[in-house]
């Protein structure tokens, strides 16, 4: 964080949600359908690899100074407008909301709860869903396990409920970043390897020649070619955006029915599902601002 109080809330949300979601990333398992779910006690030894320990700070210090900023303005700084560490921080908010004695968490209302829309309130979570649930014992802890790697006195390494302690703040009003962050970095990692299948293709392509290339696309049979019969969801070949073949076998279309994911049989170039969505967005975009 910066030093003195001039980092704005949704800048300090920002920077919570983006160190999370990295923390986050390195315990997902393949298996999570949803990974901002609650983990069981099997997950509880799964550990962030080194080096997150400065990350997890980062993001706890972002989230407290937001949360404390937001809920009581002033106290997240001292006298010399100096935001206050992560562990003072977690003392203030001791002092203005003392932890339930039998779960041992400090709970900020939803302060939405009175103005929600009409389609939420008639489809309403449980009661308490958007509390903010602040385990200051555990996050505590976590410093304390942080601060043995990042001083170099332990392994220090951070144990999953720490992570979840953290991603619970998410909650608060003034954050609620975390399915922004993570839907961005799926994005950029989409790119990535949608950028890395382009490369692998052309390589392939120099390597195969285009007699060779030529001959795949003459003798190319469709896989999933479309049947009325036997293959009624199937598509036809499709024009590869690599190798200029109308040899793209298309596995399935993106939310708009414009883009198709699946790879060219003759190149190997392959995009994903999520590289389709965004592909098939800006093409529905562009006939939306057409219409207009």
């Amino acid at each position: 964080m910066q030093s003195g109080n001039e980092l704005p809330n949704d800048r300090r949300a920002e920077y919570f949600g983006q160190c999370a979601v990295m923390i986050l990333n390195a315990l997902r398992q393949e298996g999570d359908a949803d990974p901002f779910s609650e983990v069981t006690s099997v997950d509880l030894s799964t550990e962030t690899e080194p080096g997150h320990e400065g990350i997890y700070d980062q993001a706890l210090s972002n989230a407290l100074a937001a949360i404390v900023a937001a809920e009581w303005p002033g106290e997240e700084a001292n006298g010399q407008g100096r935001v206050h560490f992560a562990r003072v921080l977690l003392k203030v908010i001791v002092e203005k909301i003392p932890p339930d004695p039998t779960t041992g968490l400090c709970v900020i209302p939803d302060r939405d709860a009175d103005v929600r829309s009409r389609w939420e309130k008639e489809n309403r979570m449980p009661e308490g869903f958007w509390d903010t649930r602040i385990d200051v014992g555990l996050l505590t802890t976590a410093l304390d396990v942080s601060g043995q790697a990042r001083h170099g006195s332990g392994t220090g390494r951070l144990q999953r409920r720490h992570v979840q302690a953290l991603l619970a703040l998410d909650r608060h009003p003034t954050l609620r970043t975390l399915h922004g962050a993570q839907s961005d970095r799926d994005d950029e990692r989409a790119q990535d390897e949608d950028a890395r299948s382009a490369d692998h293709a052309r390589a392939l392509l120099e390597l195969i020649g285009d007699e060779e290339a030529t001959r795949r696309a003459e003798s190319a049979e469709n896989p999933n070619e479309y049947h009325s019969k036997h293959n009624p969801d199937g598509h036809d070949f499709e024009e590869c955006p690599v190798c200029g073949y109308e040899t793209f076998c298309v596995q399935g279309l993106d939310m708009w029915g414009r883009v198709g994911f699946g790879q060219c049989v003759v190149c190997s170039y392959r995009r994903s599902p999520r590289v389709a969505d965004q592909e098939g967005f800006d093409e529905h975009h562009a006939w939306l601002m057409g219409k207009g």
